[in-house]
């Protein structure tokens, strides 16, 4: 019969602890959003799309066709060729499949001319149509793209401090004593 209703109580107590983590929670502030009719702002540095910037003095693309970035990426979603030698070097076909894309930014950091960047400031990227989730060159360059004074540089590497000369001394010398 005790265990009966120390069972009893127990369940009661139980209950009512659940009650109350409910109660507390419904007087809180929602989290979701209703996502077609509300967005969330999208943080500073966010992943997002792949954009090739532009050299603002010349208004060409930074990319040389190093092909790096394709090499690099281990979902292989990079496609590019490119035409031209040495500094007239461009790309004449690049496309990036965003269906097999990670976003790992491994093609960002690769790039030796900073010709690739992920853009915050593109607001949506779902779609209906797989096809239209593979960009080309045309559609990464489509934004003009130019890098801000405002976006913040890569982080400085500091200057080691220079190693000092051992001194110098004659064979047959004694060491000067401390």
């Amino acid at each position: 019969m005790g265990r009966y209703f120390s069972d009893l109580f127990g369940g009661s107590a139980s209950i009512l602890r659940s009650m109350w983590v409910t109660l507390r929670y419904l007087f809180t502030r929602a989290i979701t959003v209703q996502y077609p009719d509300e967005q969330r702002p999208q943080p500073l540095r966010a992943l997002n799309r792949h954009v090739l910037t532009i050299e603002e003095s010349t208004g060409q693309l930074k990319c040389t066709a190093c092909e790096a970035c394709a090499k690099i990426c281990p979902t292989r979603c990079i496609e590019l060729t490119g035409t031209g030698k040495g500094k007239n070097r461009h790309p004449s076909a690049f496309a990036i499949d965003h269906n097999l894309c990670m976003y790992c930014n491994l093609c960002v950091e690769v790039c030796p001319f900073d010709a690739i960047t992920m853009w915050t400031r593109i607001g949506e990227l779902s779609s209906a149509d797989r096809s239209s989730l593979v960009y080309d060159l045309r559609t990464l360059t489509a934004d003009r793209y130019f890098p801000s004074p405002t976006t913040p540089e890569r982080p400085s590497v500091p200057e080691k401090p220079p190693v000092p000369e051992p001194e110098k001394v004659e064979v047959g010398a004694t060491a000067p004593s401390a």
